[in-house]
């Protein structure tokens, strides 16, 4: 039964992650989508304390996403800075997923080194916009760092996705094996 709730646990994360990707504009399915991803780090917190995590930082993004939603805030300014502040508790979900699958594979005696890239390439497509927020950029840096920054951002949910679905196959070898 744990081996059967883990897996579907990781395919939730997995499907949040996707809704995330492909669906941005849609502010109900991000809340579908943050929410897949809490159920699923909540039910993988036998594994690590960092799914914990990710879990309360997903219900933070949650909370953000529906003050942000356009029944509440107008736009403007504030919603604007808001925008902004959520990406924090975002770029800290992806993190502590990423530290949830260094801990399960360093556990299980294999390389962190596709995390740790991962880790990279997902932060600084966040801190890269988070720079980018205020406006210093000049007219002719600005479209090469938001060329960048969708790069980066499209990598790191793709980087991501795909290493939800090794940290799942470790899992299911693990907990196979486990009498």
């Amino acid at each position: 039964m744990k081996l059967i709730r883990g897996y579907y646990a990781y395919l939730a994360i997995a499907g949040g992650l996707l809704l995330q990707l492909v669906l941005q504009d849609n502010w109900m399915l991000q809340i579908v989508a943050y929410a897949l991803i809490s159920s699923g780090a909540l039910s993988l917190q036998q594994v690590s304390r960092w799914f914990l995590r990710a879990s309360i930082a997903a219900d933070v993004c949650i909370g953000f996403e529906v003050v942000c939603g356009p029944a509440v805030l107008p736009s403007g300014l504030l919603r604007m800075v808001l925008e902004y502040a959520s990406l924090v508790p975002l770029l800290l979900t992806g993190c502590m997923l990423l530290m949830a699958y260094m801990a399960q594979m360093r556990e299980a005696g294999r390389s962190t080194l596709p995390e740790w890239a991962i880790f990279v390439v997902w932060s600084a497509g966040f801190i890269l916009t988070l720079l980018m927020a205020p406006g210093w950029l000049n007219d002719i840096a600005l479209p090469l760092i938001v060329t960048v920054v969708n790069t980066l951002m499209v990598l790191g949910y793709i980087a991501l996705l795909a290493d939800t679905f090794r940290a799942q196959k470790e899992y299911i070898r693990t907990e196979g094996e486990k009498p």
